[in-house]
C-alpha cells in the first residue's frame, strides 16, 4: 500500500463507542474482550471525546471514563490519506484519529494499523527503548516511550 491510501480504505470498524458516563470497568472490560484500546465517547451532543486504555492506569473502575478523555479528539475525514492521518498524529502525539464527518463517525485509525499497512509511515514513530508503537508518550530528546520502558527508565516525578 502507499501513503496516498484512504483512511477509509485502512480504518478499524465497526467502531466501539462509549458513553462518557461509562465506567472504566466497562471500558476494561471491552478492551480485554475485543482487544482494542481506543474509544471514542460520543454522547448526544456528538463526539465527546476519546479515551485509551493507558489513559485509565491507576483509576477506579467505578469512575467514568469522561474524566480521562482527551476532550479535543483529532479527527480526519474519511478521504484523508494515510500521510495526513499519520502526521496528524505525531503533530499531536496521539496514538489514534477518529475518522468522522457530518455524517457521523466511521471508524478509527491507530499507529498500529498504519504500522501494518505503511509502515515507512511510521517508522520513527515507535518506542525508543522496545520499539513499541502502542501508549506512547513524549520522552527527553523529542523521542518517545512507552509507559512499560517510562517505568523502568525515568524517574518519578513525584
Amino acid at each position: 500500500m502507499n501513503d496516498d491510501e484512504l483512511v477509509s480504505q485502512l480504518m478499524s470498524t465497526p467502531v466501539i463507542a462509549l458513553d462518557p458516563n461509562a465506567d472504566v470497568g466497562e471500558l476494561l472490560q471491552l478492551s480485554e474482550n475485543l482487544s482494542i484500546h481506543h474509544f471514542p465517547l460520543v454522547n448526544e451532543g456528538g463526539l465527546f471525546g476519546v479515551v485509551c486504555t493507558c489513559d485509565v492506569v491507576g483509576a477506579r473502575p467505578e469512575q467514568a471514563v469522561s474524566l480521562f478523555a482527551r476532550r479535543a479528539p483529532i479527527t480526519v475525514r474519511p478521504e484523508a490519506t494515510a500521510r495526513e492521518a499519520a502526521a496528524y498524529m505525531a503533530l499531536n502525539d496521539v496514538g489514534s484519529v477518529v475518522v468522522a464527518d457530518d455524517d457521523g463517525i466511521w471508524g478509527i485509525l491507530t499507529r498500529d494499523d498504519l504500522a501494518e499497512t505503511v509502515p515507512e509511515l511510521m517508522k520513527d514513530l515507535h518506542c525508543l527503548y522496545c520499539s513499541s508503537r502502542q501508549h506512547l508518550r513524549p520522552a527527553p530528546g523529542h523521542t518517545l516511550i512507552c509507559p512499560s520502558c517510562a517505568a523502568e527508565r525515568l524517574p518519578e516525578n513525584d
